[in-house]
């Protein structure tokens, strides 16, 4: 019997003090949320544990299970609300968060890692993952290896928890681009599907899909939006379906509006994204495909290369503030 999953990922912004509008985006956030037609919601950056409470009160009707995943001394900014029954919970915190003398990056601080909800509908289970890897902040990029690393470990994560889900979502704010070293050690590890590239027309969605420093955005850095109006596309939400299922893509992008009604600031400095997926049983009985393609060893290498760079760099002196 077919089903259908809705489901909303949103970088929140809420750095408490720092961030602009917090109080009312939150607000704002969450009167989208209880009219919007979505059954799973994926947040990052919800890094008031004052906001996760209110979003719970505010989405108690449309979203009766919810749980905010507690680590580091901030906590992790993440929390997952759903329409179904949470059957179990799980967190797996990075061992490589960025640097305790950064404190203006605050990383380290929150104890960053990948969230993970089984949830239970009807009688099929279905795994959420919810994650927010480490921000470049610089051109220079030195914590490329933190975000490679963490990659791997949610994409062994994903990849040694998927069974016996019959689905497996994972969203969040990836800090990575499609091509990208830490995007595709998480897609090749545990084949998880891109909905982008299962789209008709991609040049169609081009200039819409970006979630990150875009034109439309009121929070985009003026100087990256000359350089690529369309921002970048580092916000996903990617799947992967047991075998005897398969999926249709009837929907993908952002679903809100470019700014909070009656305000001049948008919801978040990041996109939302949204998907919506029609699962129904495979006519075939393909079998589930692994990590076995010959590209993904090519992949590792570059990523073990870029961990030797690091350890290198690290070995040659302090990294500054």
């Amino acid at each position: 019997m077919e089903f259908t999953l809705n489901i909303f990922t949103l970088n929140c912004w809420g750095i408490p003090v720092v961030s602009k509008n917090r109080k009312e985006r939150i607000e704002a956030i969450a009167t989208y949320l209880q009219t919007a037609s979505h059954n799973i919601v994926c947040l990052q950056e919800v890094w008031c544990e004052r906001d996760y409470l209110y979003l719970k009160d505010q989405l108690q009707k449309q979203f009766p299970f919810s749980h905010y995943f507690y680590s580091g001394v901030f906590g992790s900014g993440l929390c997952i609300f759903t329409k179904w029954a949470i059957q179990d919970v799980f967190f797996h915190q990075w061992p490589l968060n960025g640097y305790i003398h950064k404190i203006h990056h605050g990383d380290w601080f929150g104890g960053k890692g990948v969230g993970l909800c089984r949830i239970k509908y009807n009688d099929r289970l279905i795994n959420i993952y919810c994650t927010h890897l480490h921000a470049e902040y610089h051109e220079d990029d030195i914590y490329l290896a933190h975000r490679v690393l963490q990659a791997y470990s949610t994409a062994e994560l994903v990849n040694l928890t998927s069974s016996p889900a019959d689905v497996s979502i994972l969203a969040g704010d990836l800090n990575a681009a499609p091509g990208d070293l830490s995007f595709r050690l998480i897609t090749q590890l545990p084949s998880l599907l891109d909905p982008y590239t299962l789209l008709g027309d991609h040049d169609q969605f081009a200039k819409q899909i970006g979630t990150s420093d875009n034109i439309n955005n009121s929070y985009s850095d003026q100087k990256l939006v000359k350089l690529c109006p369309e921002g970048k596309r580092i916000d996903h939400i990617l799947f992967n379906v047991d075998s005897k299922y398969e999926a249709q893509v009837n929907s993908y992008g952002n679903p809100m509006e470019e700014r909070v009604p009656g305000e001049p600031f948008s919801y978040s400095d990041h996109d939302a994204v949204a998907l919506e997926l029609k699962i129904k049983p495979s006519q075939s009985k393909p079998k589930r495909q692994y990590s076995v393609e010959k590209h993904f060893q090519e992949t590792i290498e570059e990523a073990i290369k870029v961990c030797r760079e690091a350890t290198v760099l690290l070995a040659s002196g302090p990294i500054t503030l």
